[in-house]
């Protein structure tokens, strides 16, 4: 598989005020959590459960150690930190000899005229340099060379390779205090890409390239890998480097990081180089029976879930969710488009740079003027890069302002949109045709293939790892409608839905519904070609339901909201105990592991599971300190074991009644946390008692440590 470029421009600032470090990125400080208007479910289409179980409330990712993801290569092989040592036998030193004891040249690549003029070099303070004619030597011919001289001359002499008067020539010079040869050879019999696991704490793969290149002094795009990771997470993943001495992965700690299990390989990593993902996740303050868990659990193992994208797809903010850029790019509405990327949103702090530039380009409409309040040094941002492309551009020349933010980048916004319509018309296909196949449904003429081939490309936001940019790796793979006497070989989890495109077969039953969905954006069903080739929408194809495999869950209790629950790979190869449930203890948390393919998210495992939903407005209200009656009622509401869909649709509209006699019966419903409001003040007090110094990424600020901190403290060696 190729190895494509891959770009690292950072998505944007982060919240709190902006201090930068040396990394040149912002850094937070303490904010109060303000609940600002999101997208919900139901607008991006997920409405739709497989199970009839009552749903249950459950903390997801309260803490960034409750979400642990280790990478699955194509072998099948877990990324898990298991050695931090140098790789033995690995060494770039050659054999010495006597150069002084040598007056036959040792190499038959090396005229005796061209030795003896290089011995005569060592004889002399300054000599002229050597010119050895390479114009018939391959460049394995010119490496042996090389090696030759240094294993006699050491840095004494210089081998460089150059063209001079129009002929390749070798040249030969004597080592002085200014011209230093640090080149080094690497070993005949390694392979010469260096594979090696990146375990990284509240960092996503982004950023860990960036502080690793300036750490070992390796340009960014040197490093490859096979997937993204999230940022508020524990993870572990394969990265690969050319021709990298390992020493330099150990000679400087990074924060946050630690590198192990170096491997040597023939190609580097590229991305969609991977099978999937191992996830480990706690669900935190489990409000369900035993029984229903159970039941929940063992449904979602047989059952899967349906294969919908996730809510870190389309963005947070209600304001300019992603695919509305995706809509205007597609539409060549370029400035529209433009606008929505610059557009200062109400909930954007004033206090940070980027806004401040945001708010002067609206007031203003200039990019130049607005770039003159960015600091040279300004860490690289979608924002900053789209600002100095229309400085640069001709007025009104939108399109090439718009190459300036990377293609990937681009791709995701178009992307985005694709996403949506899946979900919609996943939603559509279930509800009104039920989970089995029917006449007309796609599937795949080789039933082989086993996930579906999309152009998912670098989606920053997702807790989960995205497809590689496969639709230009290789074609799609051939699908068919299904006919009366072909629905006996098929099952529901062979059915595969369209991402629209140019290039798409639409099944005919769901035909007007994609029509109507995608017409209501102004778009047509054929999504035709336009004159800017980069937003040509290719489609693809998805399958409606998915499964994750190895599904294991234990239940545990526990008492301090803060615990890990989860040991992770750093502290399983430091000795520390697998943490344990307490007997009788205040809280009850349910720990779940799976793997997934690394096209689906393991929030709509979640939400099959437990029919909750995942989107930040509900999770906030679960994570919010503030006990106000009204979103108490709102909180409990929404977890309405008959009816959880309507119910979340008149949280959405706006409709609960939250009077005294509604929230009194909220209260008092069997196993509510609210129930108990000495319990409750004590869960809620615990648990957010240190909230707003939980995203500071500022040294010693944060009042919950890093696992990475307490293995300093302890002087964890590395060899």
């Amino acid at each position: 598989m190729p190895n494509k470029k891959q770009h690292h421009t950072r998505r944007g600032f982060r919240g709190g005020k902006n201090v930068t470090n040396k990394y040149n990125t912002p850094k937070l400080t303490k904010q109060e959590y303000c609940n600002t208007e999101q997208l919900v479910e139901e607008e991006v289409g997920i409405t739709q459960y497989l199970s009839e179980l009552e749903g249950y409330q459950g903390v997801i990712k309260q803490r960034f150690s409750d979400f642990q993801v280790n990478e699955i290569d194509l072998n099948g092989r877990i990324a898990k930190l298991t050695n931090t040592k140098m790789p033995e036998g690995f060494s770039t030193k050659l054999q010495k000899f006597s150069y002084k004891e040598t007056e036959k040249s040792p190499c038959d690549k090396i005229p005796q005229e061209t030795w003896e003029a290089v011995r005569n070099l060592m004889n002399t303070s300054e000599g002229e340099s050597v010119i050895l004619d390479a114009q018939l030597l391959s460049k394995d011919d010119r490496r042996e060379i090389h090696e030759s001289m240094k294993s006699y001359f050491g840095q004494k002499v210089i081998p460089t390779t150059m063209e001079k008067d129009g002929k390749t020539v070798m040249e030969f010079k004597r080592c002085t205090k200014e011209l230093v040869d640090n080149r080094f050879t690497w070993p005949k019999d390694t392979p010469e890409y260096v594979h090696f696991i990146v375990y990284k704490e509240l960092m996503d793969t982004m950023e860990a390239c960036h502080r690793l290149s300036q750490a070992i002094r390796v340009p960014v795009q040197k490093i490859t890998y096979a997937g993204l990771k999230d940022r508020r997470a524990k993870t572990s993943q394969w990265f690969s480097i050319k021709k990298l001495i390992p020493f330099k992965l150990f000679k400087k700690r990074v924060r946050n990081i630690r590198i192990g299990n170096i491997e040597f390989k023939d190609k580097p990593l590229a991305l969609g180089d991977l099978k999937g993902n191992r996830f480990r996740i706690a669900l935190r303050n489990v409000q369900a029976d035993d029984e229903l868990i159970l039941k929940s659990m063992e449904h979602v193992k047989e059952s899967g879930f349906i294969n919908y994208y996730g809510m870190q797809r389309f963005g947070n903010n209600k304001e300019v969710p992603t695919h509305l850029i995706g809509v205007k790019l597609l539409l060549g509405e370029w400035k529209e488009a433009v606008d929505l990327i610059l557009k200062l949103k109400t909930t954007d702090n004033l206090e940070l740079d980027i806004n401040k530039i945001k708010k002067k380009y609206a007031e203003t409409g200039s990019a130049k003027e607005a770039l003159q309040l960015a600091d040279r040094n300004s860490d690289s941002c979608i924002e900053l890069s789209l600002l100095r492309g229309l400085a640069k551009s001709n007025t009104n020349d939108y399109v090439n302002a718009l190459e300036n933010i990377p293609r990937p980048t681009r791709l995701m916004y178009i992307h985005a949109f694709q996403s949506l319509i899946f979900n919609k018309m996943a939603s559509c296909r279930i509800k009104e045709f039920g989970v089995k196949p029917v006449v007309g449904d796609l599937v795949y003429v080789d039933k082989s293939v086993e996930t579906e081939v999309e152009s998912d490309i670098n989606d920053m936001e997702t807790d989960d790892t995205e497809c590689s940019d496969a639709e230009e790796k290789s074609p799609k793979p051939a699908v068919k409608a299904l006919a009366a006497d072909d629905l006996e070989n098929y099952s529901v989890y062979d059915i595969l839905l369209p991402l629209p495109g140019y290039d798409i077969v639409y099944p005919d039953h769901m035909k007007q519904f994609y029509q109507e969905a995608i017409e209501e954006w102004g778009l047509k069903l054929e999504m035709p070609k336009q004159s800017v080739k980069t937003y040509n929408l290719g489609g693809t194809y998805r399958k409606v339901l998915g499964k994750c495999e190895d599904l294991e869950w234990k239940i545990m209790y526990f008492n301090n909201p803060t615990d890990d629950l989860i040991r992770s790979d750093l502290g399983e190869l430091t000795g520390e105990e697998e943490p344990k449930s307490i007997e009788n203890g205040t809280y009850k948390a349910v720990i779940v592991s799976f793997n997934l393919n690394p096209c689906s998210y393991a929030t709509m495992v979640l939400r099959e599971m437990m029919k909750q939903n995942t989107s930040s407005n509900h999770q906030s209200l679960l994570n919010n300190y503030a006990d106000t009656e009204d979103k108490k009622t709102t909180l409990n509401q929404s977890f309405d074991k008959n009816k959880p869909t309507k119910v979340i649709e008149e949280i959405t509209n706006g409709v609960l009644d939250s009077s005294k006699e509604q929230i009194e019966e909220i209260i008092t419903l069997p196993g509510s946390l609210l129930a108990n409001k000495e319990k409750y003040e004590d869960f809620k007090n615990n648990l957010f008692k240190d909230l707003l110094g939980d995203n500071t990424e500022e040294e010693g600020s944060s009042k919950r440590c890093l696992e990475s901190e307490e293995i300093d403290r302890k002087k964890l060696k590395t060899e």
